[in-house]
This record gives structure tokens, sequence and C-alpha cells, in this order.
């Protein structure tokens, strides 16, 4: 979900039109992003990602799981809301990311932090289940001084 280990190949937030999630409402805004920064998407991956509706305040050290909560939008959003969500059967599910997501995505502690050394992850360095990445941070599993933040659960597709 971040770039710290990650490259993106347009910055959206850099280019103020990231949604409330942090990201683009469709694949129409990342092309034109690309276009004017004269950048080469012909091996870029598009990727759709699903957002869980709770999310989790920690110290980086401590998670408590009756602290989730309703997940709030990104203040510093730029537009509006207006997801294009792809067709049935255009998409594949990769995993579900745990990210922290401050006033912008901030990191993947599973890859930039590389708590995936500790945990059960696929081959795309994500958990298979919502249930699992839920109960990864219910566990503390991202404490240690990890990352502080507002904790979230993406579901990462490819398009």
């Amino acid at each position: 979900m971040s770039d710290c280990v990650n490259d993106n190949v347009v910055d959206v937030q850099g280019a103020w039109q990231h949604n409330g999630f942090g990201l683009a409402n469709n694949p129409d805004v990342l092309v034109s992003l690309a276009a004017d920064a004269g950048a080469d998407v012909s091996d870029a991956a598009l990727l759709y990602f699903t957002a869980y509706d709770r999310e989790q305040e920690s110290d980086g050290w401590t998670f408590d799981p009756a602290n989730w909560r309703a997940r709030l939008p990104a203040s510093s959003a730029a537009v509006v809301d207006d997801v294009r969500v792809p067709t049935s059967g255009a998409s594949t599910l990769l995993g579900y990311d745990v990210v922290v997501f401050g006033d912008f995505l901030e990191h993947s502690p599973l890859s930039c932090n590389s708590i995936a050394k500790e945990l059960h992850v696929n081959e795309h360095c994500l958990f298979a289940s919502l249930d699992e990445a839920v109960a990864a941070i219910d566990a503390g599993a991202f404490g240690n001084g990890c990352e502080d933040g507002i904790y979230t659960i993406f579901g990462v597709h490819r398009v």
C-alpha cells in the first residue's frame, strides 16, 4: 500500500488527487498522472483496494481489540470519494495488507518493518484473509515499537 518498499508509478497523494481512502478513484486518474509525469506504465500492475470499515489507533507498542472504531476518511482528501469498482470477475484478490493510515497512507508494516518475517503471509507479503489480518492486530503482532498511528486493513486486488 505504501511506497516505503514498493515503487509507485505515480504519487496520487503528492498530486492531491487522493480520496478519503488515500487512493485514486479510478484508473483514469492514474493514467493521467502517469502521462503528466512521463512515466512508463508498460510494466505496471493496476491494483484495486477495498478498505476495512474499522481502524485502531496505537502507539506502536500496544493494541487493544476493544479499541476498534469506525474508519475515518483522510481529512486531507482532495477529491470526493467516487470509486469506480471493477466489473465482476475483472480482479483477483491477492490478500490483505495492514496499513498505518494517518492523514494519508503512511506505512505497510508487513513489508516496511519486515513484520512479514514473523507472520504467516502469502507470496505477495499479504494475509490470506481479513480475519487473519484482524487477529494479527488484535494479538499485538505489530507492537514492539513497529509504527505509531491508525491501523486499518485493505484488501489488495489485481485488476
